[in-house]
Parts: structure tokens; sequence; C-alpha cells
């Protein structure tokens, strides 16, 4: 029986246009992440992804849904364009890099073209493949949401005027930034939602379609001088609040022993292994560039294995939820969005693994990054 795929791109976009699109530096206190990626000499990042780093483009565009307000950012006391009550993962990356937080592109007033120490892309929502191409997976969308080439078009537009003010070879000058990708989940979470099941999905090709564009992309940034790249696999969607919530009517749907849907986990692992497979030939072919993979699915594990010690106490529930009638009712819960009316926010979020249906807690994600930076400093081969 189909598994439906549950919707990250459901739970966006904060920020109006009097609140602040990137955390001031004295705001993020909350942080224990200890500069470990400082030693690598990452100049700066750029970043092309989803809602999982999204900080404040999609808000700037749309400043007017339930998360353009409290309760997102409850535990820093602002709400900045994040999906979750506090910081991302790229945040405690950028931090642990010794950088400032990094600048939304849609944030044309604190992005300096020839100061920047890096730009974030990334939009809430974003497909890996765009509009069109997902129209002939049978796949529809309403708007087109800024997809992985888009989001390059942008980069490529941020660069024109970057080298302009770079004396000498421009890719140089990006040879020591730090590139990041997350893409993927969307474009299975469309095809889910329009009732595509799992086999279907893997038979069209979609996932397929979705590892090239990535490589492709990965291509295109290498031209442009990108020499260290972190590409992100897909975590454990069946955790997520909204799969567990939206399999509970589904009587063939089976659970691991943290309450987490076993089938939407084993996609997640069918896109990596074909994502890791795919990085490996990017390898091959580019010897003098780091390619690296951010294993976002074991380190979500990680945080499932040891979540007594790490002090969370709900694995699959959002802090920022529906309350338990209109829980009951699937179809209307997988409308409901932290903030809207019927949500009931718990008083604890560092002891929930998920913020809303869909995001992390800024203690989760602290700890995502933790485990991400562990793995992939000897992957950089960073100077102790």
């Amino acid at each position: 029986m189909a598994i439906r795929f549950l919707a990250l791109f459901q739970v966006l976009i904060i920020c109006s246009t009097f609140l602040h699109i990137i955390l001031p530096q004295n705001s993020c206190n909350a942080s224990n992440i200890v500069p470990k990626l400082k030693q690598c000499g990452f100049d700066a990042i750029y970043n092309l992804g989803t809602s999982i780093s999204d900080t404040g483009n999609s808000a700037i565009d749309n400043p007017s849904i339930w998360q353009a307000m409290f309760p997102y950012g409850k535990t820093i006391n602002e709400a900045t364009g994040r999906p979750s009550d506090g910081l991302l993962i790229i945040d405690y990356i950028a931090r642990s890099a010794d950088l400032p937080l990094v600048v939304p592109y849609k944030n044309s007033s604190a992005l300096h073209l020839s100061t920047s120490r890096g730009v974030n892309f990334a939009y809430s929502g974003a497909p890996a493949l765009s509009k069109e191409a997902l129209a002939k997976k049978n796949i529809t969308l309403d708007w087109a949401k800024p997809s992985l080439s888009v989001q390059l078009g942008w980069l490529d537009d941020y660069f024109k005027g970057y080298c302009n003010n770079v004396k000498g070879d421009c890719t140089k000058a990006v040879s020591s930034s730090l590139f990041m990708i997350n893409f993927g989940t969307n474009d299975y979470g469309y095809a889910f939602s329009q009732n595509q099941n799992i086999e279907e999905i893997k038979k069209n090709g979609l996932v397929s379609d979705v590892v090239e564009a990535i490589k492709q992309a990965l291509k295109k940034i290498i031209s442009q001088g990108a020499r260290k790249v972190l590409v992100f696999g897909v975590a454990l969607d069946g955790c997520r609040p909204i799969s567990v919530t939206m399999q509970s009517a589904n009587k063939s749907a089976t659970y691991d022993r943290f309450g987490c849907v076993k089938d939407n986990n084993d996609f997640c692992n069918y896109h990596n292994v074909l994502l890791q497979e795919g990085l490996k030939e990017l390898r091959e072919q580019h010897p003098d560039v780091q390619i690296v993979y951010g294993d976002l699915y074991n380190a979500m594990q990680s945080i499932l294995d040891n979540s007594q010690s790490l002090g969370f106490k709900s694995l699959t529930e959002a802090c920022c939820d529906v309350d338990v009638e209109i829980k009951k009712k699937a179809v209307l819960y997988k409308d409901k969005l932290c903030g809207a009316q019927g949500t009931i926010v718990c008083p604890k979020p560092e002891e929930y693994v998920f913020w809303d249906n869909g995001h992390c807690t800024q203690k989760a994600n602290e700890q995502l990054a933790d485990w991400i930076i562990q793995d992939i400093l000897p992957k950089f081969q960073c100077n102790a």
C-alpha cells in the first residue's frame, strides 16, 4: 500500500519585513559548538537547498503566512525566517567554521557582494527538479518554488558581481570556500502527496533524476571554482510527526522501535545509496575536488539511539502541534501548520527532536550539526 512521503515542503517560511532575516551573533548564545571547522580554513559558505537550511529567503518573498511569526523562533526570542524554534544546521556549521551566519540571498540590504563571507540560496519547498521536469513525472505544482537550477542561476548572478571585485582569477578566489547542497525530499514529497507510491517513484526514475540533477549542479559549481563541497543526503523522513500521523490509518504500515515508519526510512536510504554512488563517480572525475557526503540519515539515527542521554523525551511528536481531536483527522492535520489556530506549543522544546510536523528543534539541529562536523572533519583532511 502506498506509503505517503510527507511533506517537508509544507512547513516553511517565517519572518516579516520588521524581523531580522539573519540572527545577530550575540543571539546565538545557546550554541555549544566548538569551532572545530576553523582548522579547515573555509573563507566563506555558499549553500543551495531546501527548508532545512533556509535562513530567510522564503520568508522575504512571503512574509504573511503562519511561520512569519511566533512561536517560530521561540527559543531565541526572535522569528528569523528559519523553520524552527531557533537555529539550523547551517548556522552551527558556520559557527564551527568561525564564520558569520550565512546571509540569505534575498536579503539585499545585508548582501554585500564584495565583502560577504558567503551566501545562502536555500528556499523552503524547493525541489531538485524544475516544475516542467516534475510535470513529466505527473507531478504538478501550483507554483514553481525555486528549484536547484533556479538557485544555481542566483549563484551565477551573485558571482558576476563578486568576481568584478576580485583581482585575478575568481575561481581561485572561491577555492577555499565551502559549498553545500541539500535536495531531494521535496521532489518525493510532492509525488507522494499526489498519490504516487514508492514503487511507482522508483519505476518512473524520479530518484535517479534527482540524483542526476544534484550531480549536474556539482559539476557546475566545480567549474566555478568550488574545491570543497558538502552534499547532504536525506534524513529519516519516517520519524517526522507528519509521516507518523498520516500513516496511523494505514494498517499495513510498519514501525521501528522508535515509532518511525519503516518504509519511509527505507526509501530515504534508497535515495542516499544512489546519491553516494553518484558522488563516487564525481570524485573519480574530479580528483582535485573534495566532495564529501553529509550523512543526515545516520546523524538522525544517532540522536534516536542516544536520545535519553541527550535529554530528548519525545522523538516523533512535534513541540508545536495541533490538539488531539484535530490530529485524529489526518487530512486536516497535514494542512495545519505550527502557529495556526488550534496548535499547542510545548513548554520545553529542548526535550523534543521535532519543532513542527516536519522540522527539527534547535536542540536537535545542534546535535545533528555536531555529528556531521565530527564526521566530515577527517574527510576534508583538515589540519589539527
